[in-house]
């Protein structure tokens, strides 16, 4: 089963030519939301919806339009997508290509990280002619940068992020000396996985959290 995968804004003619030119399309799956903050959205956003799934409709394509209940919620949104994407490869689907250029910038950019992540193809749509631009991306596996032991230290703050671990618990939860830990906690700031906070009720003692950023770049690779 062929699928392509889009994001959708006021102009359905944003998305359309992609579902056009993409040969042997089995299913469609767009994310739209509306910004109650846009007086024009609340009337634009399901016509252009009605517009996209009546298309597909008379393709015969099958098409699953997805409602963002915060079309600025970057992390959520991005972290949506990659799962959605994540289940179609699961279940032997082909990704022919994400549209990025229709909704919110955030919307957008989620799904631009997402398809790096990823490794799917990304096309743009030209606001005037609805010409189609294909973006050339790599795809990033963010754990290839991360040792065994800094990986075993994320996942261990994953599965902790409700409480607030100093760096000797954290040691003593991965069963590794406290110098050692100290050392992979450092290189894992540098890299932007993590953050050290202040205790609460001992100003000599660190908490290590881990950053939202991490386990969106990190997803199921864990």
């Amino acid at each position: 089963m062929v699928v392509i995968f889009g994001t959708l804004g006021y102009r359905p003619k944003s998305l359309i030519p992609t579902i056009r030119s993409t040969p042997n399309v089995d299913k469609v799956v767009f994310y739209y939301g509306i910004d109650p903050a846009d007086k024009e959205a609340s009337s634009k956003v399901p016509e252009a919806r009605k517009s996209v799934v009546d298309y597909c409709k008379n393709m015969k394509i099958a098409v699953d339009p997805v409602e963002l209940p915060d079309v600025y919620d970057f992390k959520n949104i991005a972290m949506r997508i990659r799962n959605d994407i994540r289940k179609h490869k699961r279940d032997g689907k082909e990704i022919a290509v994400f549209n990025i250029a229709g909704g919110t910038k955030p919307t957008s950019s989620a799904a631009l990280l997402a398809c790096i992540l990823e490794g799917i193809p990304t096309v743009y749509v030209h606001d005037r002619t609805y010409e189609e631009i294909h973006l050339p991306l790599l795809r990033m596996e963010y754990n290839e940068v991360l040792s065994k032991e800094e990986q075993e230290i994320l996942r261990t703050l994953l599965k902790n992020r409700t409480k607030e671990l100093t760096e000797v618990e954290l040691a003593s939860l991965v069963n590794k000396h406290k110098a050692t830990v100290n050392h992979h906690i450092k290189n894992l700031i540098a890299k932007g996985a993590v953050r050290l906070e202040k205790h609460n009720q001992d100003a000599r003692k660190k908490i290590v959290k881990i950053e939202e950023s991490a386990e969106l770049l990190l997803g199921d690779d864990l």
